[in-house]
């Protein structure tokens, strides 16, 4: 069948989504084969949970208890074993971006849907060719990733030492009122402790999860995700040729320069990782293969959490207990018998701040690696980005027009583009995530986790630092010139 007119190019773009979100599924597929999930649930459902996050789909989860109540029964025996509304249960929720999966998806996009765009192509696209493509892509990206969405659904069995592994998180303490001796747990029949006593308390305890992903929040970040990459690529891409024309075309000529040398190298910072954990991951296997896999996954978050960091960013890791139901009659018995009801496993569980500052001898080591590498890069990109933009097209922002007029037009630049990428990368990489255990309709505990960073601080700090390497690139790029005419 030959397509002609509209129709093509609005095919064309849907293919483009297409071959992106593949290329997604199959990182996806070889992260989870790195990390060998086992009894962690079937891969093809889980990698269409990590293909469906990575455009921004939010994960959650829930479970019931069933299993060998154990000798005395436990509260599983008591309140009906696995099954009914009174036998307890755990729900969980999850909201983070796996960038690597995010940043393949957007380069194969990209590249397919410029393919026809290039100098090298007799016929040139008119701006509504254009739109139609974009808008074959974003409707493509759209169905397609609600659908990986819906089909991101399946169940784990996670065996008795991970619920007692999360009911000792608590400690010494946590142990000693709920699965020690003479506590709560020994009450229930639970020989193992933590969260496995109180659901139960026998060895073969078993908690079968069932997770999903939210199609409507995965839509909504697909048509985010294809307008960003599509409008990106439109302002930092030199082979293609685009009739953007008036404002567009002056906004590509002035600030696409910039643009261009922050994602690239950016781009070329995280893929240099991510290739050697794919090689390192299929060579080795076992715990290493693992970490290899994990890495994988999330090498770019780490990236962005680093250059951040570098430029003055502010990240905190909190940990929070959730307090049980005070009016829940079973919650009041677990607190007078000794056991904490603040969090899953009991214990005196407590907030915890961590500042990624503070980890390494009062933060300085950590900090100063981070400015250092970090002000090392965005001045090469800012010598890049001086060195490729015409002189005519760096004009300041303000009516000063003197001898460093050039340089402080490309310091103001380079810091808005630098505060952009980094304020987003900051949105991005966020991260959060909480589980909970209920009971009688109501919590009896849990734990939520988050990982953020202050995106105005980032923001703020961005344009200072960024700004400073403009003006510093641009001298070197004028020193350079002045050299190389002598």
């Amino acid at each position: 069948m030959q397509f002609v007119g509209p129709w093509e190019n609005f095919v064309e773009g849907a293919a483009a989504a297409l071959c992106a979100v593949v290329a997604m599924a199959a990182v996806s597929a070889l992260a989870l084969m790195l990390l060998d999930p086992g009894s962690g649930g079937s891969v093809w459902s889980l990698t269409m949970a990590l293909t469906a996050m990575a455009v921004g789909g939010s994960a959650s989860a829930g479970s019931d208890v069933s299993g060998d109540s154990g000798s005395m029964g436990g509260l599983a025996s008591l309140f009906g074993g696995g099954g009914g509304g009174m036998s307890p249960s755990l729900s969980g929720a999850a909201d983070v971006v796996p960038l690597s999966v995010t940043l393949v998806g957007a380069v194969v996009l990209w590249i397919a849907f410029s393919r026809r765009l290039g100098y090298g192509q007799q016929r040139r696209f008119t701006a509504g060719e254009l739109a139609v493509r974009a808008a074959g892509a974003a409707s493509a990206a759209l169905f397609t990733l609600m659908m990986v969405a819906a089909l991101a659904k399946g169940s784990a069995t996670m065996p008795a030492s991970a619920m007692t592994g999360m009911g000792g998180a608590g400690g010494g303490q946590a142990a000693e009122g709920f699965g020690g001796s003479g506590g709560l747990g020994e009450l229930m029949g639970g020989g193992s402790g933590g969260l496995g006593g109180l659901m139960g308390g026998g060895s073969g305890t078993q908690m079968a999860v069932t997770y999903h992903v939210s199609a409507g929040s995965a839509g909504f970040g697909a048509v985010l995700w294809v307008a960003v990459v599509l409008g990106v690529g439109c302002l930092i891409s030199r082979r293609v040729r685009l009739p953007l024309g008036g404002a567009l075309d002056r906004l590509r000529s002035g600030w696409g320069r910039s643009l261009s040398a922050v994602v690239r190298t950016v781009l070329i910072l995280a893929a240099v990782p991510l290739v050697a954990l794919a090689v390192v991951g299929s060579v080795v296997a076992g715990k290493a293969g693992s970490a290899a896999g994990a890495a994988l996954l999330l090498a770019p978050n780490a990236l962005a959490v680093f250059l951040t960091l570098g430029v003055g960013s502010s990240w905190t890791a909190e940990m929070h207990p959730v307090q049980s139901d005070s009016s829940n009659p079973l919650a009041a018995l677990m607190g007078g018998m000794g056991g904490s009801t603040g969090a899953v496993g009991g214990g005196q569980q407590t907030d915890r701040t961590e500042h990624l500052r503070s980890l390494v001898l009062g933060g300085w080591p950590l900090w100063l690696a981070a400015l250092t590498v970090t002000a090392l890069i965005l001045v090469c990109c800012a010598y890049r980005a001086a060195r490729a933009t015409n002189p005519a097209h760096l004009v300041p922002l303000h009516p000063y027009r003197g001898p460093l007029a050039g340089h402080l037009g490309m310091a103001q630049r380079f810091g808005v583009v630098t505060a952009v990428v980094m304020g987003a990368a900051a949105w991005l990489v966020g991260a959060s995530g909480n589980f909970g255990v209920s009971m009688f309709g109501s919590e009896m505990g849990g734990m939520s986790v988050e990982l953020s960073g202050s995106v105005l601080r980032t923001l703020a700090f961005g344009l200072l630092v960024g700004g400073l390497a403009g003006f510093g690139g641009s001298l070197l790029a004028a020193a350079r010139g002045a050299f190389g005419a002598r």
